[in-house]
């Protein structure tokens, strides 16, 4: 008796699940030609770059593969973080391939930036971003007149992490005007952010959670909230430096899942009229990776 061929679909489903590591990945590519289809886009969907050498690899790679399908980067990668020595035109020529990027991490710290033209700003507005993670550097220099609403990327973002410590030391730099933002990460230092600034972000009735990475302790940075009345249930407090961006098959969102994971408890405790542990309600105990 034949056996049943599987719908295509479900087939799919089925390799995508078994993967549990790059190295099956890889493996699965010689099984056959529709299967190194799947796997190489799966292989594809979340890439991270961390320096200059990597990353001119893996756009001739991206090029060799477009002359085959034109719109395979647009369409495989999903999640990609570009990080260390890699220069903003080669940054600018991986983000004009793979425009169909939903999560993208910029932690560069650009040496060919001449302060005029910066290349990476065409392609960065044109990605549907949803989820983004940066050092501001990377797109302008430092000034605090600049407004990120100027900024088309920014108009999709829902959430935010910027890298720089000096945000909300003397403005904003306009993250009140991004409406569409539920989820922030900033940094906050008791002698060097300004309460004022603070207060004028909580005022935004779309930010569900705030995210504040502190490099001091912890019960100076609240007491220095409630001091300032800036006690708010959707502030998260975690640890200055992120772990890895995310490994093979890992979660892109662990930094946004665990504060949602906390301030959801937040709310169930008061729901239920339970008060909490005197050390969690301002605290994610464990690291936060973005």
């Amino acid at each position: 008796m034949p056996v049943p061929a599987l719908p295509l679909e479900l087939e799919k489903e089925i390799f995508i699940l078994a993967i549990d590591c790059i190295q099956q990945a890889y493996s699965l590519l010689f099984v056959s030609r529709r299967v190194h289809y799947w796997t190489e886009r799966l292989l594809y969907r979340k890439i991270v770059l961390p320096n200059e050498t990597i990353a001119v690899s893996f756009l001739a790679s991206l090029r060799i593969r477009s002359q085959r399908c034109s719109d395979f980067a647009r369409g495989a990668v999903q999640s990609l973080c570009i990080e260390g020595d890699v220069l903003l035109s080669t940054a600018a020529d991986i983000l004009s391939l793979c425009s169909g990027t939903t999560n993208l991490a910029l932690w560069i710290a650009p040496s060919d930036f001449n302060g005029t033209t910066n290349p990476l700003l065409r392609p960065l507005n044109d990605l549907p971003l949803t989820s983004l993670s940066l050092s501001l550097s990377s797109i302008f220099q430092y000034t605090q007149f600049v407004s990120l609403s100027t900024f088309k990327a920014f108009s999709t973002v829902t959430r935010l992490e910027i890298l720089n410590a000096w945000v909300l030391w003397n403005s904003t730099v306009g993250l009140e005007y991004l409406h569409g933002l539920t989820h922030l990460c900033l940094h906050i230092h008791t002698r060097r952010t300004k309460p004022e600034l603070v207060t004028t972000l909580l005022a935004s009735s779309n930010l569900q959670v705030v995210v504040f990475r502190i490099s001091e302790d912890i019960d100076a940075v609240q007491t220095f909230l409630k001091s300032n009345s800036l006690s708010d249930s959707r502030i998260v407090l975690a640890s200055q430096v992120p772990t890895a961006w995310g490994e093979f098959g890992g979660d892109d969102m662990s930094l946004w899942k665990g504060a949602d994971q906390v301030v959801d408890w937040r709310r169930a405790s008061t729901q239920r009229g339970s008060a909490p542990r005197q050390n969690e309600p301002l605290y994610c105990s464990r690291k936060l990776a973005s």
